[in-house]
């Protein structure tokens, strides 16, 4: 492991405080990691570490990130490791962290020239565990696909119910939209599932919130998310199996803690199956996943989820779903035919 480590003024040992670690996996992204380092650089609070994990980058990813960041004012660490993916990179950044908060910044996004002081000073001014900001869902050139994304609060709320708002999609907290308290993330030994593909930041999210006493939100749009076409979310590829292990996962996590029934309820009842009618929609769209698709169906677990599912409120979306989770249960075939259809 390499480390290579750089201090300004602001930062001359370990003993003064850091506000916020940025967390920031990098590999082959050199067609814009420019963008995301400039944000960083362009941070009107210094009062920062930017932690950059190489992930086993093979083009100029590292190089870009660092000709631009010796030129700059930012205390920032380039720590590199062999390709290991993006969760074993995102918790090597989490061991190595000294700020009071962390934040995770994947390396085509970027931020607002205000994230750290706006997340930092609210956190601060309220004694929040995690804060989370607005952001937008931007395509590779800038231009904004969805303006506002995250569903902010009028006031803190408590972990428990954030946690049951992000999972209802009541709130919306990404990666790169949320600082956390530091030591609620190492006391509690979180991290990201390393054998997960899709999810595990969902995953690492609500037991983030968990584990936390208060939440609240900057109602501004400080965060950019950059959709790629070839994203894991938008291709066909059996990763999204992991959409309902990452579920069925949280689900063992919480299943002895007799206060978070209503939670425990939710993952039964909606979300697993949720996630369950995802990925067959996702897999009927090519043939040569349906032999897959097909033995998962078949697991006991699956059927019983699918038997569990409940129209959380009367609303299409609900009921929409309802009718899918029967349809596959029972009539699977049929079904696989009409979405593989709808896929041309």
């Amino acid at each position: 492991m390499q480390i290579v480590f750089k201090s300004n003024n602001v930062m001359e040992g370990v003993n003064n405080l850091i506000n916020i670690s940025i967390i920031t996996p990098v590999y082959n992204v050199e067609a814009c990691i420019e963008k995301n380092i400039q944000s960083i650089i362009s941070q009107s609070s210094k009062d920062f570490e930017l932690i950059l994990i190489d992930d086993g980058s093979k083009d100029r990813s590292i190089e870009i990130a660092k000709e631009l960041l010796e030129d700059s004012d930012v205390n920032y660490r380039i720590i590199t490791q062999k390709n290991s993916g993006v969760s074993i990179a995102r918790n090597k950044g989490i061991d190595e962290a000294v700020g009071e908060y962390i934040t995770f910044l994947d390396s085509d996004d970027y931020i607002d020239c205000r994230f750290v002081e706006l997340m930092y000073e609210k956190a601060k001014q309220t004694q929040s565990d995690v804060v989370f900001c607005d952001y937008s869902e931007v395509d590779t050139k800038g231009n904004v696909l969805v303006k506002s994304r995250a569903k902010c609060l009028n006031d803190f709320i408590t972990g428990k119910e954030a946690a049951l708002r992000q999972l209802n999609d009541e709130i919306n907290i990404g990666m790169r939209s949320a600082i956390y308290r530091t030591s609620i993330i190492k006391e509690n030994n979180l991290s990201f599932d390393s054998n997960r593909k899709y999810g595990e930041d969902m995953v690492f999210i609500v037991k983030s919130l968990l584990c936390s006493n208060k939440i609240i939100s900057v109602n501004k749009i400080l965060g950019f998310y950059v959709i790629w076409e070839s994203s894991v979310t938008n291709s066909v590829s059996l990763k999204h199996l992991d959409c309902y292990y990452s579920y069925a996962d949280l689900l063992e996590y919480i299943k002895d803690n007799t206060n978070l029934k209503e939670i425990k309820s939710f993952l039964t009842e909606y979300k697993i199956p949720y996630a369950i009618a995802h990925i067959f929609s996702v897999l009927s769209r090519s043939e040569k996943f349906h032999k897959d698709l097909f033995e998962f169906l078949d697991k006991e677990d699956i059927k019983k989820y699918l038997k569990s599912y409940k129209i959380q409120k009367l609303n299409k979306k609900y009921i929409r779903y309802f009718i899918q989770c029967k349809g596959i249960l029972y009539f699977p075939n049929v079904l696989v035919k009409v979405f593989n259809k709808k896929s041309y």
